[in-house]
Formats: structure tokens, sequence, C-alpha cells
């Protein structure tokens, strides 16, 4: 019987320490990710982790694998994302927005000289910030299609400036 309560003890005693808990870490977290994806100013910096030819000649594009560029936009509604993941300045259209509960989904399609981009963007986000993947693919009316994975972290500044974007130093 003192074997029993000696196994039992350690059991009791972390039980005795319960008392009133901290709010559950999952809870603050759900708390953290608001249900719509925070409108605003956003600041985002890219670097290209992939580039590959997909039609076996030089891939039509200027990015290289590793750069790097930050940028600042304004982001009023769940169909100006793009302003986030796209090329600036890129005319883009939105095919698929999904951007609820912290998780985003999206897909554009893109407009360039010579043809189209498709960048597909999937991810999270907080109240105050994001970290997706950028998968881009071409399709170009001559040779240089490619596909291209780019990460794009970013963090929210506030409400927009009455200009809109502001362009990033560096």
């Amino acid at each position: 019987m003192r074997n029993l309560v000696w196994a039992a003890l350690p059991a009791m005693m972390l039980g005795a320490c319960g008392g009133e808990s901290a709010t559950p870490a999952n809870e603050t977290a759900a708390a953290a990710v608001p249900a719509a994806f925070p409108v605003g100013e956003w600041e985002v910096s890219s670097t290209v982790e992939r580039i590959a030819s997909t039609d076996g000649s030089t891939p039509a594009v200027s990015a290289k694998q590793g750069d790097k560029a930050t940028r600042k936009a304004c982001v009023a509604n769940a169909d100006e994302l793009s302003k986030l993941f796209a090329d600036e300045g890129a005319d883009c259209k939105v095919t698929t927005t999904y951007a609820r509960q912290g998780r985003i989904n999206t897909a554009y399609q893109c407009k360039r000289s010579g043809g189209l981009t498709t960048p597909t963007v999937n991810g999270r986000y907080t109240a105050d910030t994001l970290d997706v993947t950028v998968d881009t693919a071409s399709m170009l009316s001559g040779t240089g299609d490619y596909s291209m994975s780019t990460k794009v972290t970013g963090k929210r500044l506030g409400d927009c400036s009455a200009g809109g974007a502001t362009p990033a130093a560096g």
C-alpha cells in the first residue's frame, strides 16, 4: 500500500498545482487571427527561392534565385492583395481569393509583355503579420516560360497613408 501512495504522490501534486489556469495558448493565438484579412498599409519582404525553365529555354524573367526585395502597399480589401504579391504595376485579374481565418489562398492572372503570369499565393496571416509562398508560372507567346517560387513575409504598418502606397527604401 505504501508503494501505491508513493507512486500516486507526483500525480496528486501536479493536480494540486492546477488552480486557475491562464488562457490556453491556442485560444490566445486564435484571438490574434482576425476573420478577414486586415486591410491597411503593409510592408512585405520577398526572397526568390527557385526559378526553373518549363520549356527548356532561358527563363524570361529578370529575377534570379536569392533576389530580395521590400515594398509597401495599401490594401483596402481582399481583392487588392495582388499589390503585395504580384510584380509592382502588374495588370492582374483576381481568379480566386480566399483570405479568412488566418489563411490566404489567392490566384491571379497577370498580363505581361508577350503573355501572362499566374501567381498563386498560399500561406497564413495574423492581425499584423503574413507569411506566404507565391508560386508563379508563365505562359508566353515565345520561349522563356518559367516557374518561380518566392517566400514573402510582411507586417501591417497601420492604416493606409493619405497618399496610398509609400515606396520602400532600399
